[in-house]
């Protein structure tokens, strides 16, 4: 009985996986069984393949991450940059009316900079919140049988109501944490993937 990989050699044994013959050079115990190099090598590129697409969809998952922060920061400078802009339009318009005054000018640049903040946390926070309601909402929706319990006008109506209902209190999620919730999600997967580059 000879070698599959080296005719001229004699086999030791035959593999557990394919059943070749191999050598001593060619056949390694692995965790109690015996395997040939070929279904090693096999299985080794099976593992480094699986092993590169679990981290392509790591980097796609980081880069999506990496993708919506920039863009909630984007959507807040807007929001924050249009509300700053109608703070000379307040001061025009008061100074045309002729009252023009220092506590004009303060409430004028300090309520103005409030709205901002609020007009872009709110924004903001919206960005980050609708998406995770709208999967609330598909998840209710997708359990319940509105219209095959109630036939369909009830049905339709019952749709609206619980629609109208989960998006009023969508809001107070997005306003109150829910929002701010969903960006350090994202931010832990960055800085969870930035930790494993640096421990690499």
């Amino acid at each position: 009985m000879k070698c599959f990989y080296h005719p001229v050699q004699d086999a030791v044994g035959t593999c557990n996986q394919c059943g070749k013959c191999a050598c001593h050079e060619c056949l390694r115990e692995v965790n109690g069984g015996m395997f040939c190099k070929g279904c090693i090598a096999r299985e080794l590129k099976a593992v480094e393949t699986e092993k590169q697409q679990i981290r392509e969809t790591q980097e796609a998952v980081v880069a999506r991450a990496r993708r919506r922060i920039r863009t909630s920061k984007i959507v807040f400078a807007i929001f924050f940059i249009l509300c700053v802009l109608e703070i000379p339009y307040y001061l025009v318009v008061v100074a045309r009316a002729g009252q023009l005054t220092v506590g004009s000018v303060f409430l004028g640049l300090v309520g103005g900079a409030i709205a901002a903040v609020f007009s872009g946390y709110s924004a903001w926070s919206f960005y980050w919140g609708i998406p995770a309601i709208w999967g609330g909402i598909k998840r209710v929706f997708s359990k319940v049988p509105f219209f095959v319990i109630l036939g369909p006008v009830e049905g339709f109506i019952e749709f609206f109501v619980l629609l109208f209902v989960l998006m009023f209190l969508g809001e107070f999620y997005c306003l109150f944490g829910g929002g701010w919730s969903q960006y350090r999600k994202r931010v832990r997967v960055v800085r969870g993937e930035a930790r494993a580059a640096v421990a690499a």
